[in-house]
């Protein structure tokens, strides 16, 4: 019989956690499988039930890891967002949407709602805090003009460093796994 597929720790730079994932053959497991089992605070660890004889691929496993990503992003950015916006003079944002993009780690629209993507999980404090504060910049200069850099260098004295550091971050810090998921 063969195996589920083996899940490295997730490294959750954002929030500072790093789960161990583990897997369990449940029995009478209703579809879908597999299904995340939360175990903090106690441990850090998930715990991916599936149903027995019948492991899942990487697909499954990624489909039944995203929504779990999704919620740890919605406790984590919207707060963090407010943070930002209070510490740097922008106004908070009125609403904050988390979903799986590949192609833009966070986007702004033209009516103040900040899109995050839960790939931004992975990334390091300082990037992810980039990202926001990027997005923020985005309330005084919808453009990314010469007013629109300087805003966010005043904002982010390193943004040129954390700039160049999000353009591999895809390669340096998500999962290999949840990429194949596209």
């Amino acid at each position: 019989m063969t195996a589920p597929p083996a899940i490295p720790p997730l490294l959750l730079r954002a929030s500072g956690q790093r789960l161990e994932v583990a897997w369990a053959p449940v029995f009478a497991l209703p579809p879908p499988s597999p299904r995340v089992l939360d175990h903090r605070p106690a441990a850090p660890r998930l715990t991916l039930q599936y149903r027995e004889g019948s492991p899942p691929d990487e697909r499954e496993t990624a489909a039944a890891l995203v929504p779990f990503l999704g919620r740890e992003t919605a406790k984590l950015f919207p707060a963090r967002l407010r943070e930002l916006a209070a510490l740097h003079g922008f106004p908070a944002p009125p609403r904050v949407r988390i979903g799986l993009t590949y192609s833009r780690w966070a986007s702004r629209s033209s009516n103040g709602t900040i899109s995050c993507s839960v790939m931004m999980m992975f990334l390091p404090p300082a990037l992810l805090d980039h990202v926001l504060l990027h997005e923020l910049c985005h309330v005084e200069h919808m453009d990314h003009s010469a007013a629109f850099h300087a805003r966010l260098r005043q904002a982010d004295p390193q943004s040129a460093t954390h700039s160049a550091a999000l353009r591999s971050a895809d390669r340096d810090y998500i999962p290999r796994w949840l990429l194949k998921f596209r």
